[in-house]
């Protein structure tokens, strides 16, 4: 057996020697061929350099690609996999949160259960506050808006098999957990320890964090649009109702009407349009993006 292990890095530099010392010395306690597949996604620190020097310490085991801009870490991801030769496929972080010592859980939960997948799953994740915050965002809206599982985690084992199916896709923004549950339902999870990042900064900015969430809502499912459908049946029957009321007291209580009732309606149906045109423009959007072939990654240089 052999595994590949992706790793998509970002301003990491300080911790990357330390990454591949650890996954080195559980592979060889394990006595299981590996490759490692790093991606720097175009980090502004001497990651690269840091790469490239790992790469020719040890040549036969990484695999060091460099992408052309910052294309996130979901497509950093996909493009890793692209060069995994291994029967089993590793993703993991870069800052050690998920610590290598925890690999030997993923691959003995994988042995025993013969599962597709198997997320390496914490009790306690070690996260800044609002990190947690937006946790539990993406699985609230993942459980209500997906299907993929809203327990999904980046350290992660799978067949090599289902890899392929995922990076069959073309579309531009790509999220690996979504893509999984489209072919699989054979998941396990096993519990893994989860430490504090080595780094000393989160390379996911609020602003990141933000667009991610977007993505993620208009990229994988129409429940935005349903929810206009909702808000048109909603309104038109608020609507009637007022009407009726308004009919009912011209007729029976000679109350004069005047013009708030209409100013409401008319405020309340324009806001309504409103959202509902900014909605379906934001998947036009992305269905034009798709049309014009917006690249899921570029690279400016491999090493293999």
């Amino acid at each position: 057996m052999k595994i590949s292990v992706v790793i998509p890095v970002y301003n990491s530099s300080e911790v990357l020697f330390k990454l591949f010392e650890s996954i080195d010395k559980v592979f060889s306690d394990l006595t299981i061929a590996y490759q490692i597949v790093f991606v720097d996604d175009y980090s502004d620190d001497n990651s690269w350099e840091k790469i490239r020097a790992i790469k020719n310490q040890n040549p036969g085991k990484i695999v060091a690609i460099r992408l052309a801009k910052n294309f996130g870490q979901h497509n950093a991801i996909f493009c890793g996999l692209q060069y995994c030769t291994g029967d089993f496929i590793i993703t993991m972080d870069d800052d050690m949160q998920h610590p290598p010592t925890e690999i030997p859980k993923l691959i003995e939960c994988q042995k025993s259960t013969q599962s597709d997948l198997v997320y390496g799953i914490s009790k306690d994740y070690k996260r800044p506050l609002f990190r947690r915050i937006t946790s539990h965002g993406f699985k609230f809206t993942t459980k209500h808006t997906s299907s993929s599982t809203a327990e999904g985690s980046s350290f992660r084992m799978m067949k090599l098999d289902l890899a392929k199916k995922i990076i069959a896709h073309k579309q531009s923004f790509v999220f690996i957990d979504e893509l999984i549950s489209w072919y699989t339902k054979n998941i396990e999870f096993v519990y893994v320890e989860h430490d504090h990042s080595l780094l000393k900064k989160s390379r996911y900015s609020a602003s990141k964090l933000i667009k991610l969430y977007f993505n993620l809502v208009f990229g994988y499912n129409a429940t935005l649009l349903r929810l206009i459908t909702f808000l048109g049946i909603s309104s038109s029957f608020i609507s009637f109702l007022v009407g009726v009321l308004f009919i009912l007291k011209k007729i029976f209580f000679h109350i004069r009407i005047g013009f708030t009732g209409i100013i409401v309606s008319i405020t309340f149906s324009s806001g309504v349009i409103l959202l509902s045109i900014g909605i379906i423009g934001e998947y036009l959007r992305r269905m034009y993006t798709i049309l014009n072939a917006h690249p899921q990654y570029y690279i400016s240089e491999i090493l293999e």
